[in-house]
C-alpha cells in the first residue's frame, strides 16, 4: 500500500477504533482514575508530538486539567516530568525509537510511573514498560505515517472524553460529533481529489511553503509542513496565522505557497478570509481550507462541512494535507532522498539497530494472519 492508500483507509480504522472506543482506552482511563492525578505531561516526537499538538487542548478543555508536551529530549535536559502527581504518557508509534527508549530509561531511573502507547506492543519499548498499550493504528508500512497520526489523535480525543467533566448526555453527544467528521472524510477526499486536479500544476510547483493554523489545526500546519519536507522535499514551515503576519510573511514572493487552515469557528472565518484574499496580491499559490458558505467559488478553496465543535476541527484538515503531500509525491516521484543523504543516515540512527529486521517480521506476521482469514 501506498501513503495515500493510507489516506483514504483511515475512516474505516477510525470507525473500527471508535466502535470498539471501550476496549481501546478502557485501561488507560482506569489506571489515570484510580490515581490522584493534577496535570497530564505528554511526550512524544515527530508526527506522535504533531498528534499530541492537535488535541493538548482538547485534552485540558475536557479534562480541566494543565497539559505539558515536550520532546524526549526537553524531559531529560530540563528535568521535566519530575513532579508529582502528573500522568505521564509517553508516545511512539514504531516503539524503536532510540530518543523514546532513551526517555523511558531516563524516566525509570528516577522512579517516575509513565504510561507507553504505541502501534506495536511487542517492539523494544515494551522492554521499559510497566504499562504499554496499542491505540489501535494496526499496521502502517510505509516510512512517513498517516493513518498512525488520525488514530492517535482519536485515541486521545475518546480518552479525553471518557475522563472528562461532561454530563454523560454531552460526552454523548461528543462521541456523535466526533462520529459525524470520521464519517465525512471519505467525502472530503473526493472534494479534495477535485482540488488537486484544479491546481494540479501549482502543487507541482517547488515552492517554499508556509501552513498557517490556529488551535487543534496549528498540530496540523506542523505535520503539514513535515509531510511536505518527508515526501515532497521541500523547505515548509508552520505558524499560528498572527505570528505569521508578524513577520514571516515579509519574505513572500510570487514563488512561495501558503495553506490557510481556517479555525472552523464561524467567528473567526473573517480573518483567514482576508488573509487569503491579500496572500493573492503576492502569489498565485495560496489555498484556503475551510468550511465557511460566505468564501466565494474558488478552485484554491477546499470546502468541508461545518463543524460545531472547535475540538473536531482538525478531522476535516488533516486528511486533506495528507492526501495532497501522498499524491503529489507519487506523482512527482519525489520519495527518494538526494544520494548523499545515504551517507548522512548511515552515520545517524533514530531508530533501534534491528529495526527493520523487526519490520520485516511484522510484516511477515501480518501477511500470514491475513492468508489464514482469506482460507
Amino acid at each position: 500500500m501506498k501513503m495515500q492508500d493510507y489516506v483514504r483507509y483511515s475512516a474505516t480504522k477510525l470507525k473500527e477504533n471508535f466502535d470498539n472506543r471501550n476496549e481501546l482506552v478502557g485501561p488507560i482511563t482506569r489506571i489515570f482514575k484510580n490515581g490522584n492525578y493534577q496535570s497530564f505531561t505528554l511526550i512524544a516526537s515527530g508526527s506522535s508530538y504533531n498528534s499530541l499538538l492537535m488535541v493538548k487542548d482538547a485534552l485540558q478543555e475536557l479534562s480541566r486539567l494543565p497539559v505539558y508536551l515536550y520532546t524526549p529530549e526537553h524531559v531529560e535536559e530540563c528535568n521535566c516530568a519530575l513532579w508529582s502527581n502528573t500522568f505521564v504518557i509517553i508516545v511512539s508509534q514504531s516503539g524503536s525509537s532510540t530518543n523514546i527508549i532513551s526517555c523511558q530509561k531516563y524516566l525509570l531511573q528516577r522512579k517516575i510511573s509513565f504510561v507507553s502507547l504505541t502501534g506495536n506492543i511487542h517492539s523494544p519499548m515494551a522492554d521499559y514498560s510497566t504499562n504499554i498499550f496499542d491505540y489501535g493504528v494496526g499496521n502502517e508500512y510505509v516510512d512517513y505515517v498517516t493513518m498512525g497520526v488520525q488514530t492517535l489523535v482519536e485515541y486521545f480525543l475518546l480518552f479525553a472524553n471518557n475522563i472528562s467533566t461532561l454530563s454523560e448526555s454531552r460526552k454523548s453527544a461528543f462521541g456523535e460529533q466526533l462520529l459525524k467528521v470520521i464519517e465525512d472524510q471519505p467525502g472530503l477526499l473526493k472534494t479534495t481529489e477535485e482540488f488537486l486536479k484544479q491546481n494540479h500544476f501549482a502543487l507541482a510547483m517547488n515552492n517554499p511553503t508556509f501552513f498557517c493554523g490556529n488551535g487543534p489545526n496549528l498540530g496540523v500546519a506542523k505535520e503539514g509542513a513535515l509531510k511536505f519536507q518527508e515526501t515532497l522535499k521541500r523547505p515548509a514551515m508552520y505558524y499560528e496565522l498572527e505570528e505569521f503576519l508578524h513577520g514571516p510573511d515579509i519574505q513572500l514572493t510570487p514563488n512561495y505557497t501558503v495553506f490557510l487552515i481556517d479555525d472552523m469557528v464561524q467567528k473567526k472565518h473573517v480573518r483567514f478570509h482576508e488573509v487569503f484574499t491579500a496572500l493573492k496580491e503576492v502569489t498565485p499559490n495560496a489555498f484556503l481550507i475551510t468550511s465557511s458558505s460566505q468564501i466565494e467559488q474558488d478552485r484554491r478553496v477546499v470546502k468541508t462541512s461545518a463543524v460545531n465543535n472547535w475540538i473536531l476541527s482538525l478531522y476535516y484538515s488533516l486528511p486533506v494535507i495528507q492526501l495532497v503531500a501522498a499524491k503529489m509525491a507519487d506523482e512527482l516521484n519525489t520519495w527518494p532522498p538526494h544520494s548523499y543523504f545515504d551517507r548522512f543516515d548511515k552515520k545517524i540512527a533514530i531508530k533501534t539497530a534491528n529495526y527493520d529486521q523487526e519490520l520485516i517480521e511484522i510484516k511477515q506476521k501480518w501477511q500470514l494472519e491475513n492468508h489464514n482469514k482469506t482460507n
